[in-house]
């Protein structure tokens, strides 16, 4: 089994003088293609924060990190999670959600409740935090951004 080498950036910034968010994106992209370079084919994700960040979630390693200790989720509930972040403040649907879950089945989607149990168990994990999702009632989910709540997002090249 071959496995792709992964860097994970973790780059806490204070005092730098960095004057904008592209700056910051400038220099994340700077890292990873460097990275890139030394390691050809390796799987590079980048946190750049002038503070640390309580929960970082990082949708292109599946990963989510609670005050710095990985959190396990399943793979639905990752892609639930995943769903939701995409688009904040944004209600998704049950029945959307529901068709991520490879598992439920035609009584499931009858009765609605394998997306219900998934979400109660990704706001368990997600401790303090877990209400950035929020349950519209006869609806559906909604992510709501929180400012302690790094999302990283896959990584776009840009041309010069």
């Amino acid at each position: 089994m071959t496995t792709t080498p992964e860097l994970v950036l973790v780059v806490q910034l204070s005092n730098t003088g960095v004057r904008s968010s592209t700056d910051l994106a400038a220099l994340a992209d700077a890292l990873r293609e460097t990275a890139q370079d030394l390691v050809p084919g390796v799987s590079t994700h980048t946190l750049l924060s002038s503070t640390p960040v309580p929960l970082v979630i990082d949708l292109p390693a599946r990963d989510v990190i609670l005050d710095n200790s990985r959190i396990l989720l399943s793979h639905t509930e990752f892609d639930i999670l995943s769903r939701l972040l995409r688009r904040p403040r944004v209600v998704v649907s049950r029945t959307t959600l529901r068709e991520l879950d490879p598992a439920s089945t035609d009584i499931d989607q009858r009765r609605g409740r394998s997306v219900d149990v998934h979400v109660s168990r990704i706001r368990t994990k997600l401790g303090r935090f877990g209400s950035i999702i929020t349950t519209v009632r006869g609806t559906g989910y909604r992510f709501d951004p929180h400012p302690g709540v790094h999302i990283v997002e896959p990584l776009t090249r840009r041309s010069a």
